[in-house]
């Protein structure tokens, strides 16, 4: 008979002296053999963090994640005691298609194939509360669904369920509009809006920032919001009016404790309109749907999320809200900062790590990007693999079995903490500003951004920094993504003519009945406004009528400078761009060539390091087998049409031959660049007499000195 397996582990260990932090530190020098241990040990991150190479238990008794569980406390460990066993995360996932029937397709084949949630992306023109035949080319169907009336939507959400799933619009500054529409279809096709779930994401602070001005002033868009929030409160409790978007920072750069900053003086701005204007300080919290851009630090995004909770809960209580009104509502998106148009699909890479950063932080609904978003609109494989990718985290990974994965992890919980403590910091400081619309409006916000967008793109280019397939490891021989990209002038006269062809279809009895809902709105109250909004949609008028008549009195609003929507690959890709359309002119790409000293094992090392810094730049890199005479390397050289050429080898070659080849590939191509592969130390001077004008090393500006090449050589 077999034993029963004992489950002491206790003697294990017993030969094994457990290491003190002392010990652990003095092997780590004696591994690093007189390197500095901190500069190589300790990073500093974008968020002024230093992170430890190790971390240990004692950690937390200073913290205080371990006195707390999920569901209770500050909400560290989540706003459920049963985390996502009860109720998994929302899949929701956005469908950007321009036309209300490209969207339903979409929409009920996805709905069908895990997808949980509708995640409704506007198009530009109905943000700004224009039917699409008074919109510009670019606006109709760009980035978004074009809704203008109750057909619209009506045509879009055709054979969905409304108590089935649950519906996000991300209306921007149109939510009195679009939200009204969206109770018109509920209330049309006999849906009982108390049943209904999702949000409306009302934020007009986040439009601001963005497009550096909104439709109407920030004073009237603030009412809409209350209008739109009390009424949500009373008669659909389980859709939430307000959004606070932190997608415009993330793009302008910000770090993960500049963008829950800002998330906080944004939400704590919402709910001090939302109060003044009658609203409690529960039943405004209550409104609030926060959206957060996830990036590509996974400890980082996860202690990102779980503070948010901490703080938010902090913000709350002190304007008096009770425990429940403290749980937060959070949304997540892969970030779009990180994503990169060449080797789009690494970006597949990208979206899983951060898709997993936000189920591991205890977001309630989540969008994974297309990898192929950046660069043209997605099929329906792009949309399979984003959305399984969140289908396979919740049925293979089994993340809903487990309650807080992330709480008791000592590098995890000092994180948090950390993250918390300077986000309350930066939360601080913009308050100190007057808050968030004053803080955009002196330029503050922009300022600190662009600081660290700035230092974001220093450590890419310096390559400190790996954008897979970007600045590292880049595949020159990639076939380009066939272009998926909508002819939106065609599309806007497509949306233009349905709507014309709406308001003609009309009888006379439908124009007097649309002109007397559009009276009412003026004579309606807070108390019954979205009421008759939807009635007025209900009798066949638009969203352009609708919006032009609640802000009738509305002023202008100031305009700022918007804050700009970058991507880290975006320089890189100009200068990759700049090669291909060099390399279809004159039928080769920009060349360098590769003067390699000697045997292979003396010049392999440097010539693989050059060989990759030049890729970045789309360059043609030629690597001959290793030159023993100047005269040879000379002709090889001549032959093969390059303007530039690398010397590779060991310093001792250096010392022992590059004068000599130098000299010998000036004097035959004067005009030649001839460039160093390594740094020259004390040799740099006499390395230039004999002739070299440049050299490259690991500290090197990557982009700037190819940019600087393809300049000299005439490709940019």
């Amino acid at each position: 008979m077999m034993k029963k397996a004992s489950n002491d582990n206790a003697g294990l260990l017993k030969e094994f002296t457990a290491p003190t932090k002392q010990e652990w530190r003095e092997a780590a020098e004696k591994l690093l053999k007189g390197a500095p241990f901190d500069k190589l040990m300790k990073r500093m991150t974008p968020e002024g963090i230093l992170l430890e190479p190790i971390f240990w238990k004692d950690v937390l008794e200073n913290l205080p994640a371990a006195n707390t569980l999920p569901g209770f406390d500050s909400y560290l460990r989540g706003t459920s005691a049963a985390g996502y066993s009860a109720e998994p995360w929302e899949i929701a996932q956005e469908l950007p298609y321009g036309t209300p029937i490209d969207f339903n397709r979409a929409a009920t084949a996805d709905l069908m194939r895990g997808q949980n949630a509708l995640n409704v992306i506007l198009d530009i023109a109905t943000l700004k509360g224009l039917d699409p035949d008074a919109a510009h080319v670019g606006e109709v169907g760009a980035c978004g669904l074009s809704l203008a009336c109750l057909e619209d939507i009506k045509a879009a959400f055709k054979d969905i369920v409304p108590e089935a799933v649950s519906f996000h619009l991300r209306t921007g500054c149109s939510g009195m509009a679009v939200g009204s529409l969206f109770f018109a279809w509920l209330k049309a096709i006999g849906a009982d809006p108390a049943k209904v779930k999702g949000s409306l994401g009302m934020d007009p602070i986040a439009v601001k920032a963005a497009a550096g001005q909104a439709p109407a002033d920030l004073g009237s868009l603030f009412e809409e919001q209350a209008v739109l929030a009390e009424h949500c409160t009373k008669h659909a409790p389980g859709v939430q009016a307000v959004g606070v978007s932190t997608l415009p920072y993330h793009q302008a750069g910000a770090s993960a404790v500049e963008e829950l900053g800002i998330a906080l003086a944004t939400g704590a701005a919402y709910l001090t309109e939302l109060t003044e204007r009658g609203l409690s300080v529960d039943d405004a919290a209550k409104q609030i749907r926060f959206s957060f851009a996830i990036g590509g630090n996974f400890f980082m995004e996860i202690a990102k999320l779980r503070a948010a909770r901490v703080l938010w809960a902090q913000v709350v209580a002190a304007f008096g809200g009770g425990k429940e009104a403290q749980k937060i509502h959070m949304h997540a998106r892969t970030g779009l900062y990180n994503k990169t148009q060449k080797d789009p699909y690494v970006n597949m890479l990208r979206t899983t790590t951060e898709a997993l950063s936000g189920v591991i932080g205890g977001v309630d609904s989540m969008c994974v990007g297309n990898f192929d978003e950046v660069a043209r609109v997605p099929d329906a494989f792009s949309r399979r693999i984003s959305r399984n990718t969140q289908v396979i985290l919740q049925e293979e990974c089994e993340l809903t079995s487990v309650v807080d994965p992330a709480g008791g992890s000592w590098a995890i919980e000092w994180l948090t903490n950390e993250v918390s403590e300077k986000s309350w910091s930066f939360f601080q400081e913009i308050d100190a500003q007057g808050g968030m619309t004053d803080a955009l409006t002196n330029g503050f916000i922009a300022e600190k951004l662009a600081a660290t967008d700035a230092s974001n793109h220093q450590q890419l280019n310096q390559r400190r920094a790996s954008l897979i397939g970007t600045n590292v490891y880049p595949n020159l021989e990639e076939k380009e993504l066939e272009s998926r990209i909508p002819d939106y002038a065609e599309l806007r006269d497509q949306r233009a003519k349905e709507i014309a062809d709406a308001r003609t279809a009309t009888d006379e009895d439908t124009d007097v009945r649309v002109m007397a809902a559009l009276e009412k709105i003026l004579e309606s109250t807070r108390e019954n406004a979205v009421e008759t909004l939807v009635d007025a949609f209900i009798d066949g008028a638009t969203i352009g009528e609708v919006t032009r008549t609640i802000r009738a009195s509305a002023e202008p609003t100031e305009a700022i400078k918007p804050l700009p929507s970058m991507r880290l690959a975006q320089g890189y890709e100009s200068l990759r761009a700049a090669s291909q359309k060099f390399a279809e002119a004159s039928g080769t790409a920009p060349k360098i060539f590769l003067t390699n000293l000697g045997p292979l094992r003396r010049h392999k090392l440097r010539a693989d390091f050059t060989r990759g810094f030049f890729a970045a730049g789309g360059f043609e890199i030629i690597s001959p087998a290793g030159f023993e005479s100047p005269e040879d390397a000379v002709a090889a050289l001549e032959a093969s049409g390059a303007g530039i050429t690398v010397v590779c080898g060991t310093d001792a070659d250096y010392e022992a031959q590059f004068p000599d080849f130098a000299q010998a590939i000036k004097q035959a191509m004067p005009d030649m660049q001839v460039v160093l592969a390594g740094f020259p130390g004390d040799q740099e001077e006499a390395y230039r007499a004999a002739g070299m004008d440049d050299y490259i090393f690991v500290k090197s500006n990557n982009y700037e000195v190819n940019r600087r090449y393809l300049e000299g050589l005439g490709v940019l």
